[in-house]
């Protein structure tokens, strides 16, 4: 087992949060498959607008279902939707409100920013990407929960920073011990 299957094994999330769709969009959807199930119904009859309906609604859940993003922190990564940010990488982090969300992803957005962003979500988080390979300045993500997710992503990161910070001292600490042996002995 390598060390990158040994940490996914052990790996904790910490957050989690499925950005699914609210009630009023699910009763848009069923008020507009319903209406293409009337027309059907009307120039080929009742069974083939009730198909009309079945399938097309069949359809609109399965998409509204399965194009769910997932917001996740976990003890390596922060993730939204299909995308993956170290915590070694996480700068700055700002919950934002609806009125700050609507600004983030308007006027002031800057268009290489990464977006894990729904419409019926008002509130976002932004976080700042400090790896400078990162082509995103920031992620733009909505969420219910702006407060909690900023809260443990920037316990997460700070953990995240501490190890490596404690790894790179006992690792200069080795190396020191080392060079001392090797001179005491020559």
């Amino acid at each position: 087992m390598s060390e990158s299957d040994i940490d996914a094994a052990v790996t904790t999330i910490r957050y989690r949060e499925r950005l699914v769709a609210p009630v009023t969009v699910w009763l848009i959807t069923a008020a507009m498959t319903a209406s293409l199930g009337v027309a059907y119904g009307h120039w080929l009859g009742n069974r083939p607008g009730v198909v009309a309906f079945v399938i097309s609604e069949g359809i609109v859940a399965f998409l509204l279902v399965t194009r769910t993003p997932i917001v996740q922190v976990d003890d390596h990564a922060f993730r939204a939707g299909k995308a993956r940010l170290p915590l070694e990488f996480v700068g700055r982090i700002v919950p934002l409100d609806r009125d700050e969300t609507v600004t983030a992803k308007g006027a002031a957005a800057d268009p290489r920013a990464y977006l894990c962003s729904r419409g019926w979500i008002p509130g976002a988080i932004l976080v700042e990407v400090t790896d400078e390979d990162d082509p995103h300045p920031y992620w733009l993500v909505s969420t219910r929960r702006g407060h909690e997710l900023a809260l443990v992503l920037a316990t997460q990161r700070d953990a995240v920073a501490y190890t490596v910070t404690a790894r790179e001292s006992s690792t200069t600490a080795i190396t020191a011990l080392e060079s001392e042996r090797k001179t005491g002995q020559g």
